[in-house]
């Protein structure tokens, strides 16, 4: 092989590594933008969509001042999968889901 080429290898095996490491860095970012978006769709007709966008995103505040990103990386894919099988979300249990976020520190 000649230099250009294993140039050319070198420069995009370390493109690749760059963009894995940014994407790690922002996984807490890109799950919380998903789960709030899924939320934002099953929520019942009439919800405030400011009102779940604001409790989430205190969450991810809280997480990142008190170094839990780990966890709420946690308490996100647990309401991602209890949303799954689920169309709507009825008022109350819209409710708790954000009474339960807004508890947790």
């Amino acid at each position: 092989m000649n230099r250009k080429l294993l140039a050319g290898f070198g420069v995009i095996l370390l493109a690749g590594v760059l963009f894995l490491l940014v994407l790690k860095s922002y996984t807490v970012e890109i799950v919380h933008l998903v789960v709030v978006n899924a939320v934002v769709q099953k929520a019942p007709d009439g919800y405030d969509q400011a009102k779940i966008e604001k409790v989430f995103n205190d969450a991810l505040v809280r997480a990142d001042q008190g170094g839990s990103r780990d966890r709420y990386l946690v308490e996100l894919q647990e309401v991602f999968r209890s949303l799954e099988k689920r169309q709507y979300l009825e008022p109350e249990e819209m409710d708790g889901l954000l009474a339960q976020l807004n508890m947790k520190e």
